[in-house]
């Protein structure tokens, strides 16, 4: 038996079916499973954002950017230019002082700004020294509602124990906004955390909890799940304005506006890997708060709504796969469901901001239809190593070749589909008395080298050995293939006139070593039979059934009263081959079971077929 047999098969796919949907109840995910559909699902939103490309940016928020030019400002222009603006004076490397971040978001809040938003982090006194954070204070004071600074989660590793820490602002001004993201496991920003996370990861510290940047700018309640990043394309394509440049902005633009405050210099290292590439920790932001105000960031279904697609999927699947009724069949089921899949997942993602666990429902269908497909695989090599068990003595090597590249149902299925073709039936005469007077070994050994004769004879023309009976045998021209009626009918007389040549040398062989001759009858019609598999599901055997077979039958056994003609053929099938045999009719004959009398003739010898005669010139 080659692998293991079908009904450990039928269980290993099932259960690879069901194990990814079950691994994919995992949300943490705290498993290795569910880790790994995790990573999966991550690289296929990296997909989808590549196959989006990117997007126009949205009015709001803007970013108050300081940016290069900004700090390299001395460098763009002259210290007599700088000295005609307050805030260019100031202006120069990382880190600013509070006081000019401060006057940065007065100035746009003065020119009616709705908000600003600070990514910047003020957890410690500022290094510019105490009246620098009383100046911050004091400037933005009138604006303390509007006004949102950072406050940030992270781990830290001090003498080879792992710290949470929650960083705080130390000025007192609105409700901090929580800058963390959640991160796929190759880094990539991929989500703002929702209330189960901060239930989760800040229970440890006193309440209240701050919330995260996105919706307090959105000024929306916080949502139970992450709610992941909408990114609209690469660095620079969300509206920017460069701290240096502020004050050159048109009248009217700041109006209503959300301003996020934050360093986008490239050179001091606060990047963030996303599906466009790196970009600062700033424009990242800037995604987070724009997919909150404009209501476009990425969700997934509820928990229990997961866990009813993962049992509809995986009914449908099971029922889908289990209609392939061979391993091609169910590759096709397999690429369609995958296909289905995928194109769901991304018209979801696209038009409803929708995402799928598409690593689940693809592995499902992936892992289970390729258990079931290499099932049937390994079912059809056996059925293909039994067909060519029983045929490797039965046909031609080349008729063998050519129902094992294409063998068709026609072997394992056990209904039977009608068929034309020269049913040859060769018998031995008065072998029954030579039996009696013969050894079990002398027997076998001559109905060996008999029957050695006659199917080298039927192979030799791609005929079909269908079965040895006892000292007969049965066979067949145009099953399972047809080469066409006369080439079929032709093959047949060119193996009987061969069987008995092979009998005539045989009998000199047996004469020679003092033993009796044998003599046989063959018969030979040309009709339609039922052609199928006979037998149990345990042991099948190919033949053919119908009257065209009786007739053959009838016609062998009508040569024992013609000795002197040892092949008789029906008048059907000397008239597929016209001119081409030398004959003797025998008149009509009443065979046992036929309704009307059947034409005979005896078989002499087979002509070469007349070339087509020169068509005459015009």
């Amino acid at each position: 038996m080659i692998g293991p047999g079908p009904c450990r098969w039928r269980r290993l796919w099932w259960l690879g079916l069901a194990t990814p949907l079950l691994a994919g109840l995992d949300r943490l995910p705290a498993t290795p499973a569910g880790q790994a559909l995790n990573l999966l699902d991550s690289q296929i939103q990296m997909l989808f954002f590549h196959l989006r490309g990117a997007r126009a940016a949205p009015v709001d928020p803007v970013i108050l950017a300081i940016d290069a030019e900004s700090l390299e400002l001395s460098e763009l222009i002259g210290s007599d230019e700088r000295r005609l603006s307050p805030l260019w004076r100031q202006m120069g490397p990382w880190p600013w002082p509070r006081a000019l971040q401060a006057q940065l978001a007065a100035s746009v809040l003065e020119r009616g700004a709705a908000r600003v938003l600070f990514n910047i982090e003020f957890n410690q006194p500022s290094r510019f020294g105490p009246a620098d954070d009383q100046s911050f204070l004091a400037t933005l004071v009138p604006w303390r509602s509007r006004v949102h600074l950072a406050a940030r989660y992270g781990l830290s590793e001090q003498q080879g124990v792992e710290l949470v820490r929650l960083l705080l602002p130390l000025p007192s001004l609105a409700t901090p906004g929580l800058t963390t993201l959640l991160q796929t496991p190759q880094g990539v920003a991929e989500a703002v955390p929702g209330q189960d996370w901060i239930e989760r990861n800040l229970a440890g510290f006193p309440r209240p909890h701050p919330s995260p940047m996105a919706f307090v700018a959105a000024r929306a309640p916080v949502p139970a799940a992450a709610m992941g990043l909408n990114y609209h394309g690469p660095a620079g394509t969300l509206r920017q304005v460069p701290a240096w440049k502020i004050l050159a902005t048109p009248a009217g633009f700041w109006s209503g506006r959300t301003v996020l405050i934050g360093v986008t210099a490239p050179n001091l290292g606060d990047l963030q890997e996303t599906p466009f590439g790196p970009q600062s920790g700033t424009e990242v932001q800037a995604v987070a708060l724009a997919n909150a105000i404009q209501a476009e960031g990425l969700w997934r279904l509820p928990g229990w709504g997961e866990a009813l697609l993962f049992l509809l999927w995986g009914v449908g699947a099971a029922w889908g796969l289990g209609r392939g009724a061979t391993a091609g069949r169910t590759l096709l089921v397999i690429m369609v469901l995958a296909s289905l899949a995928l194109l769901s997942g991304w018209g979801l993602w696209l038009g409803a901001l929708l995402r799928l666990p598409l690593a689940a429902l693809l592995l499902a269908v992936l892992i289970g239809g390729g258990g079931r497909s290499l099932a049937q695989s390994l079912g059809e090599s056996r059925e293909r190593a039994y067909l060519h068990k029983v045929l490797a003595r039965r046909v031609s090597p080349t008729l063998l070749s050519d129902i094992l590249r294409n063998p068709g149902p026609i072997w394992t299925q056990l209904v039977g589909s009608r068929a034309r073709c020269v049913v040859l039936f060769s018998d031995l005469v008065d072998f029954t008395s030579l039996s009696t007077s013969l050894a079990p070994d002398q027997l076998f050994a001559l109905l060996n080298r008999y029957f050695e004769a006659m199917a080298a004879a039927v192979l030799a023309e791609e005929g079909l050995l269908d079965k040895f009976i006892g000292d007969a045998v049965m066979a067949e021209f145009g099953v399972p293939r047809s080469r066409g009626d006369r080439q079929e009918a032709r093959a047949a007389v060119r193996a009987a006139l061969t069987m008995q040549r092979g009998l005539e040398q045989l009998n000199r062989e047996l004469i020679a070593a003092g033993q009796e001759p044998l003599r046989h009858g063959i018969g030979l019609h040309v009709g339609e039979v039922i052609a199928g598999n006979l037998g149990a599901t345990q042991r099948l055997e190919f033949t053919v059934v119908g009257t065209s077979v009786n007739v053959a039958n009838r016609l062998e056994r009508l040569t024992r009263r013609y000795p002197q003609h040892p092949i008789l053929i029906s008048a059907e099938l000397a008239a597929l081959l016209p001119g081409e045999l030398e004959v003797k009719p025998l008149g009509p004959h009443q065979l046992k079971g036929g309704r009307e009398p059947l034409e005979v003739l005896a078989l002499l010898g087979l002509r070469d077929p007349a070339p087509p005669e020169p068509s005459e010139s015009p």
